[in-house]
């Protein structure tokens, strides 16, 4: 798979990911970053960082 087919499928999942962004990594690094979105996707899993919190959801507080 080139480095041009990996950034369209990683789009395809993730499509705020830029392509100028992606085009820093090298093809091994693509490649799992898919096959990672893949296994969340496939899963139907929802990653934190890129889940925005819902209106009126209680924010976390740091307890000590």
């Amino acid at each position: 798979m080139t480095k041009r087919q990996l950034i369209d499928d990683i789009r395809r999942i993730n499509a705020s990911a830029e392509p100028q962004f992606l085009m820093q990594f090298d093809d091994a690094a693509l490649k799992q970053y898919l096959e990672h979105l893949q296994s969340a996707h496939q899963r139907n899993l929802r990653i934190g960082g890129w889940v925005r919190r819902r209106v009126g959801a209680p924010r976390l507080r740091m307890v000590s």
